[in-house]
């Protein structure tokens, strides 16, 4: 008998065979809809190698067939925050919260959701809840750091992202958030203290490595500031830059993981 080479199988294919896999009864019986729980993993596995769209009709489908699971709605917000639909993603959270008010992971989506709206002063309240009750939640530390920076409040921003980081060691997002509030208040060599090793970690975003080559033009590393403005640039067109680099990255920056 000829061997049959087995084929590799891209997740656009895998997405199709999940309401094929089951035991033989399952067979018998027809094909099953996957679980929220299947979709997230494949939606998940889809994102990590670039197929956004198959990803963001996942999240929506698992986030349709259950309603009232916070994580599938959670899941999907996000995925249309990271598409750029802000009005599509408060849209499916305000029906999560109608279902579960009090939910952590929600209530720190919808600050993030008026984060990236430009209201931080509105985006503290649900942080604030989270933490309320959950004082050591990373994430909603993280979130409430970054509103703090964008109303300009720099020293509580640096010891909420601290906290978060001493919940969650490991995180990434706190880490880059703390080094570009200390960019931001005028600490260039600390800020560059703590984005240098960051950008070496494996999973760091590119955001990190641009974090840093404005800490290192701001501390007057020539090559950086050649590299973000061109030979000649003066200090006021580079603080001008650091500025509004600035406030997008803490606008757009993810929660922490």
């Amino acid at each position: 008998m000829r061997r049959l080479a087995r084929p590799a199988l891209p997740v656009l294919v895998c997405v199709g065979l999940l309401t094929a896999c089951g035991t033989r009864q399952d067979a018998a019986e027809g094909p099953r809809d996957p679980d929220a729980a299947s979709r997230l993993r494949v939606a998940a596995a889809a994102e990590a190698t670039g197929q956004s769209d198959i990803a963001l009709s996942l999240y929506a489908a698992a986030a349709s067939a259950e309603p009232a699971n916070p994580e599938a709605q959670a899941r999907f917000t996000r995925a249309l925050m990271r598409a750029g639909n802000l009005a599509e993603a408060e849209a499916v959270l305000d029906r999560a919260r109608r279902r579960a008010p009090d939910n952590a992971t929600l209530l720190e989506l919808l600050g993030r959701l008026r984060l990236r709206a430009g209201a931080p002063e509105a985006a503290l309240a649900p942080f604030d809840q989270v933490l309320a009750a959950s004082p050591s939640h990373a994430g909603a530390l993280d979130g409430r750091g970054v509103a703090l920076d964008m109303l300009g409040r720099h020293a509580e921003a640096q010891d909420s992202y601290r906290a978060a980081l001493a919940a969650s060691p490991a995180a990434i997002a706190p880490a880059n958030n703390l080094g570009l509030s200390l960019l931001l208040s005028g600490r260039a060599e600390e800020a560059r203290a703590i984005l240098m090793p960051l950008s070496r970690r494996p999973g760091a975003p590119p955001r990190v490595a641009t974090n840093l080559l404005l800490a290192r033009a701001a501390a007057g590393e020539t090559e950086a500031q050649r590299q973000l403005l061109g030979d000649g640039a003066t200090r006021a067109e580079l603080e001008l830059l650091l500025r509004e680099l600035g406030a997008r990255g803490l606008a757009t920056g993810d929660a922490a993981p």
